[in-house]
């Protein structure tokens, strides 16, 4: 596996090169890489390792040992080198598009998105989870990168409305608050992938105390669904390059939207009070 490390080489020549001196999981993982590149950088890697019978340690050290810091940063280098460059600003763009014809495409997988996901929605599970939420103690939420607007949006809107909820974009704080959680709490994990390293922590934690479980992911087959008690799924189509589309982003904030509106009905009394003062309390920051 010489020269791995090399920026200037395609990770599918860097694989290639290193195939005849993998053994067992690390040679499995690379020929299904190469004998299907496309297919690979659309899946998480839950998926990836169900597919190829390995687990995702043993992926995590293939990529780890081509020079990459794990397969997050594989799939990108790989969609680098065979999708086209407009594709990382946008998964539908061409070349020649306008910006006219770009802004149309880019709304209109937002709308679509949100269809997707409305079609996929467990009633029953939302439902539910709705509430769990009414009846907690304590809300903690969960997320990572591209997530956290979605967290600090839903931790602002639970806090107006008058339950008890926190939120840190430290992970270090995510997982104290983790640690500390308890039954009568309900843990929130936000994450596209489901594959976010620090959420899926956090919320794993929680889970061992004890807290109700809610994830919102893109992904059904990925690590944070494992510690969900109330998996909310949203539905956007796969990016190659970037996971964290803005069509995620508003089918996301959608399903944060319909536990805000859920729980505020099933508590219209006590959140109107709530929004009444907390109103008072910040008008004066509003001309």
């Amino acid at each position: 596996m010489k020269n791995r490390t090399n920026n200037d080489r395609g990770s599918l020549a860097v694989i290639s090169d290193a195939l005849p001196q993998l053994k067992g999981s690390a040679q499995k993982v690379a020929e299904y890489i190469l004998n299907a590149p496309q297919e690979t950088i659309n899946l998480t890697i839950t998926e990836l390792g169900s597919r190829v019978g390995v687990s995702e340690a043993s992926i995590v050290r293939f990529a780890q040992a081509l020079g990459y810091s794990g397969f997050h940063a594989l799939k990108i280098r790989l969609a680098e080198d065979i999708v086209s460059p407009m594709s990382i600003v946008h998964e539908d763009l061409l070349p020649d598009d306008g910006a006219a014809t770009a802004v149309q495409k880019a709304m209109t997988a937002g709308l679509r998105s949100l269809e997707d996901t409305i079609h996929i929605l467990d009633m029953p599970v939302l439902e539910a989870a709705i509430r769990a939420l009414c009846d907690a103690r304590q809300i903690e939420l969960f997320a990572s990168g591209n997530s956290i607007p979605m967290a600090m949006d839903l931790n602002f809107r639970l806090t107006k409305i008058g339950l008890r909820s926190r939120f840190s974009v430290d992970p270090t704080m995510q997982e104290m608050y983790a640690s500390l959680t308890s039954p009568e709490d309900v843990a929130i994990g936000i994450s596209h992938t489901g594959s976010s390293k620090d959420t899926v922590y956090a919320l794993e934690l929680a889970k061992e105390r004890g807290a109700r479980t809610v994830c919102i992911v893109n992904h059904s087959d990925s690590p944070l669904t494992r510690y969900g008690d109330y998996c909310l799924f949203t539905s956007t189509r796969v990016s190659h390059f970037r996971e964290e589309r803005m069509a995620s982003n508003l089918a996301t904030l959608a399903l944060t939207e319909a536990l805000y509106v859920g729980i505020c009905v099933e508590r219209s009394d006590a959140s109107v009070q709530a929004v009444s003062e907390t109103d008072r309390a910040t008008g004066h920051r509003k001309y």
